[in-house]
C-alpha cells in the first residue's frame, strides 16, 4: 500500500476474493469506496493466460489485464513476474527529447553537454 494505491497478491483466486471482500468491507467501516473501473487483475504464472472465474469489487466485476501501472512501474502479465521496461524507456526519451529541444534553442554547446551528460 502506498498514498491511495494498493496492491494485493494471492496464490488462488478464492483467496484473492477473500482478500478483495475484507478490504471493501473495512474500506466501508471508515466510509470509504473502491471503484472499481480503476481496479485491475494482472496473472503472473505458467497458467497466466488461462480463462479465470470473475472477481468482484461492490457487485462489480474487476478487468482482467495484460499490462498495469503501479507507481510508475508497468507490470506485465508473463509466466514470472515482470515489468515492462519499453513503457520507462519511451518516457525517459520522450522527455529527454522535449529538454533538448529546449536547450537547442538556446544556442550554447556547453549547457547542451551538460545536460547530455547527466
Amino acid at each position: 500500500m502506498y498514498a491511495d494505491d494498493l496492491v494485493l497478491i494471492s496464490s488462488s483466486i478464492c483467496e484473492l476474493q477473500k482478500m478483495i471482500s475484507v478490504c471493501s468491507d473495512e474500506a466501508a467501516k471508515i466510509n470509504m469506496q473502491f471503484n472499481p473501473s480503476k481496479c485491475a487483475i494482472c496473472r503472473f504464472g505458467p497458467r497466466y493466460l488461462n480463462s479465470c472465474v470473475q472477481i468482484w469489487l461492490q457487485g462489480a466485476p474487476i478487468k482482467y489485464v495484460q499490462k498495469a501501472k503501479y507507481l510508475a512501474v508497468m507490470l506485465q502479465t508473463n509466466k514470472s513476474f515482470s515489468v515492462d521496461l519499453h513503457f520507462m524507456n519511451s518516457k525517459f526519451y520522450r522527455s529527454f527529447s522535449a529538454i533538448f529541444h529546449k536547450a537547442a534553442k538556446l544556442k550554447d554547446e556547453l549547457v547542451t553537454l551538460h545536460l547530455v551528460t547527466s
